[in-house]
């Protein structure tokens, strides 16, 4: 094997490792928000929810559950990777101003947590927009059984 077709494999497989632990990483957040990890944790979420001003803060953390769930197997699995790093990045920066992470500074490390650690998430999980699932991925498995007769539609979200 060529030096170049190793970098190639050696980049395949970081961004694999990168776009599985970005998907891993949301297990935590969507199975407080569906009471997996305990009813008091999930409690503690409602009141976080109502204490930003949700009218019915128990339904918009289902919702924010719903999105992370979507962004642990887009990504974990690589299914539709383009569409969830479209979907988490969008949902990321709408919980960085719905938080008031924006009023708190850049540094994440500031009391109630600055903009800098959900804007770079947001951006490193958009950057999956260019490369897609990757060489090992449920979107690479689903491409490789498309026909010429299949929907361009779902050519396009798995290229």
């Amino acid at each position: 094997m060529d030096l170049n077709a190793q970098r190639f494999t050696w980049l395949a497989l970081q961004l694999t490792l990168i776009r599985v632990y970005i998907g891993l990483d949301f297990t935590h957040h969507f199975a407080e928000k569906f009471g997996l990890l305990g009813h008091e944790a999930r409690a503690e979420l409602v009141q976080y929810f109502a204490g930003l001003g949700y009218a019915h803060p128990a339904f918009m953390m289902m919702i924010g559950g719903l999105c992370e769930f979507g962004a642990f197997v887009g990504f974990t699995f690589g299914l539709f990777t383009r569409v969830a790093a479209v979907g988490t990045s969008l949902y990321l920066i709408i919980c960085l101003f719905s938080g008031g992470h924006q009023d708190n500074g850049f540094t994440w490390a500031n009391a109630g947590g600055g903009w800098e650690f959900p804007a770079m998430w947001a951006f490193l999980c958009l950057s999956f927009v260019l490369t897609g699932g990757g060489k090992w991925s449920a979107d690479a498995l689903i491409r490789s059984r498309l026909s010429d007769k299949s929907p361009k539609a779902l050519k396009l979200i798995v290229a």
